[in-house]
C-alpha cells in the first residue's frame, strides 16, 4: 500500500514525539535519583546518619565532652572523640570552640562552680568556725571522690595549667576557705594574728589536696572505718585552738 507524503510526515512526527517523550522520562528519572542521593544523609560507620554541621549546639558539645571524660577518662578527650560521640564531622565542634583546650576550660569552670556551691553550703552549716572548716574539708573530699575525672582535669597535669589560666587570681573555691579562716581569726575563735590567716589557709588547702591526690592515685592506706579527713581535722583543730605559732622574720622568712 502506497503511503502518501502526508501520512509519512505524520508517522515521522509520531516517532519523533515518542523518542522525545522517552528522553524526557529518562531525564526526569535521572534527576530524581540525583535529588534522592543529595537528600539522603551520609551514613557513619555505625550506620547512624551524620548530623549536619549547623545542627550542633554549644551545650551538646560540652555534654558530650563531659560524658567522655566521666566514662573514658580525661586522656580520651579530643575533638575527634567528641565528633564521634555526636555523630558529626570533626570540623563541626569548631563552629563553637576554637580548640580542645576551650572545651576543657569550660569543663573546669563548671566544675569550679559546682565545688563553690558545695563549699558555701558547708560553710553555712554551722556558726562554729571549726565545724565550718571540718565541713569544708569533707566537701572537698566528697567532690573529688564523686567527680574523680573532673578533679583530675581541674587540679593535676595539663588540667592544672588550664585551671590557672581560667582563674589567674585566687580561685573562688579557695576564697571560701580563706575567708572562713580569716573570719575565725577576726572573731578570736582562731587565736592567731591577722597576718597568719593566709598561711593557715594555705596549709589547710595543701593538706586537703595532698590527701585527695594520694587517695585518688591509690597511695593512701588507712584502716577500714577510718575517716582520713576527720582524722586530719582533729589534729588541725587542736593546733589552731592552741594559738601557738612561730614568729617569722619577714626578711629571711625563717622561723625563730
Amino acid at each position: 500500500m502506497k503511503i502518501t507524503p502526508v501520512e509519512r510526515a505524520l508517522r515521522i512526527k509520531q516517532l519523533r514525539d515518542k523518542k522525545a517523550l522517552e528522553h524526557a522520562e529518562k531525564v526526569r528519572a535521572r534527576a530524581g535519583r540525583i535529588a534522592g542521593r543529595r537528600g539522603r544523609k551520609k551514613k557513619t560507620a555505625t550506620g547512624k546518619p551524620r548530623r549536619a554541621r549547623g545542627s550542633l549546639s554549644r551545650e551538646e558539645i560540652i555534654q558530650a565532652a563531659e560524658e567522655i571524660m566521666v566514662t573514658e577518662g580525661v586522656e580520651a578527650l579530643s575533638m575527634r572523640r567528641v565528633a564521634e560521640k555526636l555523630v558529626c564531622s570533626v570540623a563541626s565542634p569548631y563552629a563553637h570552640f576554637k580548640n580542645q583546650e576551650e572545651i576543657m576550660r569550660e569543663l573546669i569552670v563548671r566544675g569550679e562552680q559546682t565545688l563553690i556551691g558545695a563549699l558555701q553550703t558547708a560553710r553555712a552549716s554551722s556558726p562554729d568556725v571549726y565545724l565550718q572548716l571540718a565541713a569544708i574539708a569533707h566537701a572537698y573530699w566528697k567532690f573529688a571522690n564523686e567527680n574523680r575525672e573532673r578533679h583530675r582535669l581541674m587540679f593535676t597535669g595539663a588540667g592544672g595549667r588550664l585551671y590557672r589560666k581560667a582563674f589567674p587570681t585566687l580561685p573562688r573555691s579557695y576564697r571560701v576557705l580563706l575567708e572562713t579562716v580569716r573570719h575565725g581569726v577576726d572573731t578570736g575563735e582562731i587565736p592567731y594574728t591577722r597576718e597568719s590567716y593566709p598561711a593557715i589557709a594555705r596549709t589547710m588547702w595543701a593538706w586537703m589536696y595532698g590527701l585527695i591526690v594520694l587517695d585518688l592515685n591509690g597511695m593512701m592506706r588507712y584502716p577500714q572505718g577510718v575517716d582520713p579527713v576527720e582524722e586530719g581535722i582533729v589534729f588541725l583543730t587542736r593546733m589552731l585552738r592552741g594559738g601557738e605559732h612561730p614568729k617569722f622574720d619577714r626578711r629571711s622568712r625563717q622561723a625563730r
